[in-house]
């Protein structure tokens, strides 16, 4: 019987099982004493004044969009290289997605690309450190500066990177992170913002509270007691619940031991996979330390979206995980229909897109798993190059 390497894992100990348990034996389920903890911690962890505990990211991502008024006729940027919930945000709040190419080194948004593109309507720029890695991020807020608009930073794939010392949260006028189950923080689902500006925090939970601003009764007063309800406007139903809360403070705690841990993980990939004539590895500066929420290669140019699924397949016959990270936003059928947007737009984000795959990578992999998915990548790639004519 094989044994299976998934795409990820969660890393759960004792300590996180106790901490979500701790808040079943207590009144509140939601807008408690663990959420509390977490908005502070990820707020320092961020080097930001302010946290904010949302259900998701995605929805973390509307809420900022809305927090800044970006609403109908405005025009966000956005990377055509990167996952859906990016553009769905924009669209959800009624804005119109400008997209913008990638840069083939950092896989993030180019920011040539995104000057050429920036209109008297620009309202914001939506600046995403593809797979965690933040390469280019310090020209992107740069860009933004400039013009003075807004970047509302989705950092969930980057939690515990950073670039020349600034931390993946830290760019944004608000960043949101997700805590989705392929993450160093992993809760199945749940997300935060983060932010230095006190009115944007006040809208932002106002906004996940379907617009509640509650007061209490008296100074200190338990919010077991309850509040006097009042409503400032719109909302959803957007709080994070506190064993998600808990779950995620707890593994907050141990955030730069799982960076670690990753990037030992990341460099073991990269020593047996560097020079391997079908395969481009990501390219990563040394002012860069990525927390590696997956290990992704590039196929080389004679290969393509034909040849990056051959090996997908391969990889799941050898019960090893793998997938397409991503497919191009601009090319997802719904935002087709809505942006009129086609193939042929965005040549580097369509030709990597076509050619990238994520490879396992969890915080308890094995030096022997790393080498055994690199051997499967070897061989199935061998028998693909012999195929051909």
């Amino acid at each position: 019987m094989r044994t299976e390497i998934p795409l990820s894992r969660p890393d759960l100990t004792a300590e996180d099982r106790a901490a979500v348990l701790a808040t079943l034996g207590g009144p509140p389920l939601a807008m408690g004493t663990a959420l509390a903890d977490l908005e502070q911690a990820i707020a320092e962890v961020t080097r930001r004044t302010h946290g904010i505990g949302v259900a998701s990211s995605g929805l973390g991502l509307e809420i900022a969009f809305r927090a800044l008024g970006v609403g109908p006729g405005a025009e966000v940027l956005v990377p055509a290289l990167s996952y859906p919930s990016n553009v769905n945000a924009v669209l959800a709040v009624g804005a119109t997605p400008v997209f913008v190419d990638c840069d083939p080194r950092t896989l993030n948004m180019s920011v040539i690309d995104a000057e050429a593109r920036i209109s008297p309507s620009t309202r914001a720029v939506l600046g995403v450190p593809v797979l965690g890695n933040p390469s280019g991020m310090p020209d992107l807020i740069a860009l933004c500066s400039r013009y003075e608009v807004p970047m509302v930073e989705h950092g969930s794939e980057g939690l515990g990177s950073t670039i020349a010392g600034d931390c993946v949260g830290k760019f944004g006028r608000l960043s949101v992170f997700g805590f989705g189950p392929n993450r160093p923080i992993a809760c199945g689902e749940g997300g935060a913002i983060v932010t230095n500006d006190d009115r944007l925090t006040a809208a932002c939970r106002a906004l996940r509270s379907q617009g509640r601003v509650d007061r209490a009764t008296f100074a200190g007063q338990s919010t077991d007691l309850g509040m006097l309800m009042e409503f400032s406007g719109f909302g959803f139903d957007a709080r994070l619940a506190e064993p998600l809360a808990a779950l995620a403070r707890s593994q907050l705690r141990r955030l730069d031991a799982t960076r670690e841990a990753r990037m030992e993980i990341a460099r073991e990939y990269t020593r047996r996979l560097a020079g391997h004539p079908s395969l481009i590895l990501p390219t990563i500066p040394e002012s860069v330390s990525i927390c590696w929420p997956l290990f992704w290669v590039r196929l080389g140019d004679p290969h393509g979206r034909d040849d990056r699924d051959a090996v997908i397949a391969g990889l799941h016959r050898h019960d090893i995980g793998a997938a397409n990270h991503y497919p191009p936003c601009h090319l997802l059928p719904h935002v087709r229909a809505a942006c009129g947007t086609c193939e042929g737009s965005f040549p580097a984000a369509e030709s990597i897109g076509d050619r990238m795959i994520s490879l396992p990578m969890f915080t308890s992999m094995s030096m022997r798993e790393v080498a055994t998915v690199c051997h499967a990548l070897d061989v199935i790639l061998s028998g693909i190059t012999a195929t051909r004519p």
